[in-house]
């Protein structure tokens, strides 16, 4: 069967990740800035013991998603899960739900495009590939911002946001949905992605021809031990590698 579709997660593959060291200098600031509130109104924590304070909310939140699948709207999310008990009105959380998501997923995680991302991008283009992209994600516009950022959104026809359906990988709607939406076949699809759990299962679970491993930052704490029995059908170290793949399937 021929590739003619490849579908890409978006942190950790086509961008490099990591959390920032520089939160707890800066989190009063951002949060008098997109809450209008003075940083003392909102709580009396110091900003380090207030950013482990907010991570350990987030991750109750992220125990929750990932047992369920479910990609609660980012106003919930920080009304019900980070900023629970402090003294925020919930109006306000509501109109400024999405700055809070977007000060999680660009200030809290650093990102920058993978450099060999824009010539793999061309390199598939010129082999006539359909491209799109599926990202879990707590945010409606980081992925996008990103993209525009980085002067790769041009190459895709689809982005599929977790955030949009409310529901993450490896739930296989996602992919089934995008590829019809797409008007795609999954027998002709790859996926690539850095994590067996998310990414690798997903393309299982929408039963694509097949999945790309490309490892990072994220790759260990998001899988650890519970995906032994999960395997990607190639692993690459680089982007540039994935034309090679596609013309080797597309050779038999």
């Amino acid at each position: 069967m021929r590739v003619d579709t490849v579908l890409f997660d978006m942190g950790g593959t086509l961008e490099d990740i990591r959390y920032s060291g520089g939160v707890p200098e800066i989190i009063a600031e951002r949060m008098e800035a997109i809450l209008g509130m003075p940083f003392a109104e909102i709580t009396p924590l110091s900003g380090e013991d207030f950013f482990i304070h907010l991570k350990k909310r987030y991750g109750e939140y992220r125990d929750f998603r990932e047992q369920t699948l479910i990609e609660v709207h980012p106003a919930m999310v920080w009304k019900d899960w980070i900023l629970k008990g402090l003294p925020v009105p919930a109006e306000v959380i509501f109109d400024r739900c999405e700055d809070l998501a977007l000060f999680w997923e660009t200030d809290v995680i650093e990102r920058k495009c993978r450099e060999e991302a824009p010539p793999m991008l061309e390199l598939l283009k010129g082999r006539g590939m359909r491209m799109g992209i599926i990202s879990n994600t707590g945010s409606f516009t980081q992925v996008h911002k990103s993209l525009e950022r980085y002067g790769i959104g041009h190459f895709f026809e689809m982005i599929g946001l977790s955030s949009d359906y409310g529901i993450r990988k490896p739930h296989g709607y996602l992919f089934r949905d995008v590829l019809n939406r797409m008007g795609c076949r999954a027998e002709r699809t790859l996926y690539v992605g850095d994590t067996l759990s998310r990414d690798v299962a997903g393309a299982k679970n929408g039963g694509l021809l097949g999945s790309v491993q490309i490892r990072s930052e994220f790759t260990g704490p998001s899988d650890g031990d519970q995906t032994r029995e999960l395997r990607p059908d190639y692993v690459v170290r680089s982007l540039l590698e994935l034309p090679e793949i596609i013309d080797g399937i597309n050779k038999k």
